[in-house]
């Protein structure tokens, strides 16, 4: 039966008593027949969920009913913040073998009451792991568009208190209240709360709560979509990683995805000459590459040009990948030009050079020839 994952939810909540989760998974069922053309019956839904509202709910501004994420007890600070997520406005390019995980994870999704009733299911997790900046906080935005859920992230300073099992009670609370709703499960920063045990640096109270952790990610309904991404891999208890049925790492873009990435984020302002912009992205993040494009493209608005300049935008690039080299104040502008031309002479041209420090290239040759003779 196509619905009868939402119709078991509300079953359930029923039995239990728990009126948010009838309600919220009723919300889902009523959305879900909308757009399959049955208007009336959702109308009729939404009616009853409005006639027998409860203090565990509240109308946001899209006019969703929605329960309320938990608050801290001390600081009285949300738990997560929730949002929905937009296709149009969370796409990612991914490796292909990455992509394909992806595609596979969303797959057992869509047909998990499916793969449930033939015994095989799994929980709906996914570990997501890489350096900064390559998207890991995009990908989980784009999971929850492409399963039209709400995104509850999870907020690391909230959850993390200083009293004496404060952050295991809170725990506890974020992960009842996503297991009460139709909803996707986002622990970003995961290494916050996740470490390895065996970290002598570390004190009791926060091995306690990988415990907590590791029992309530146990505890979640096999229905639950949990995601977590971390930047520090190593870090992360052994444990951990067993209650993850996908673990994902997504590198460092490479020549195809940097050409995907610039097309997407320079859109129509994108230029004919793009190679030389692929050069110059070589070893950098998605992050880094949006924000490049982003600044020419306000340079290209304000000029009132209908594309970037290439030459700005790849000073830009370089900028931002060699701050440690342009920020240096113990480097003066002539060593900082050989250092550059040093590390990557295809980027780093003479009159590009001339370009960002403001010296005649004949200065500028002569520097680097220099440079090059020692």
């Amino acid at each position: 039966m196509q619905h009868s994952p939402e119709i078991l939810k509300i079953v359930e909540g029923a039995l239990r008593s728990n009126a948010p989760q009838v309600a919220a998974y009723s919300e889902l069922l009523a959305a879900k027949l909308e757009k399959e053309g049955h208007i009336r019956i959702a109308q009729s839904i939404r009616k009853k969920i409005g006639q027998a509202g409860h203090s565990c709910s509240t109308t946001s501004v899209s006019g969703r009913l929605e329960p309320v994420v938990p608050v801290d007890k001390d600081s009285r600070l949300s738990l997560g913040d929730v949002i929905y997520p937009a296709l149009n406005e969370s796409q990612v390019k991914l490796h292909k073998p990455v992509q394909e995980s992806v595609d596979e994870f969303l797959a057992f999704i869509d047909k998990a009451h499916l793969l449930s009733a033939a015994g095989v299911g799994i929980s709906p997790s996914m570990l997501i792991y890489g350096p900064p900046g390559c998207g890991k906080t995009r990908l989980a935005h784009h999971i929850a568009a492409q399963l039209n859920l709400p995104l509850i992230t999870a907020r690391c300073d909230t959850l993390i208190s200083s009293f004496l099992g404060s952050t295991a009670k809170n725990l506890r609370n974020l992960f009842d209240h996503a297991a009460s709703r139709p909803c996707v499960l986002f622990l970003d920063e995961f290494d916050a709360f996740a470490k390895a045990r065996d970290d002598q640096h570390e004190l009791g109270e926060l091995k306690r709560v990988v415990v907590s952790l590791l029992q309530n990610i146990d505890a979640l309904p096999d229905d639950t979509v949990l995601l977590a991404a971390t930047n520090h891999e190593e870090l992360l208890d052994p444990a951990v990683w067993r209650r993850f049925a996908y673990r994902v790492q997504i590198p460092l873009p490479n020549r195809d995805t940097r050409t995907d990435l610039l097309k997407q984020f320079l859109g129509s302002f994108y230029p004919k000459d793009i190679k030389r912009i692929e050069e110059a992205t070589d070893g950098m993040n998605g992050a880094i590459i949006q924000q490049a494009c982003l600044a020419a493209i306000r340079s290209a608005v304000l000029a009132e040009n209908e594309t970037i300049d290439t030459n700005r935008l790849i000073i830009g690039l370089a900028k931002d990948q060699h701050q440690d080299i342009f920020g240096s104040s113990a480097l003066s502008d002539e060593e900082k030009v050989i250092k550059l031309r040093e590390t990557n002479s295809k980027v780093f041209t003479v009159d590009r050079l001339s370009s960002i420090f403001g010296m005649s290239t004949g200065k500028i040759s002569k520097l680097t020839s220099k440079g090059v003779a020692k």
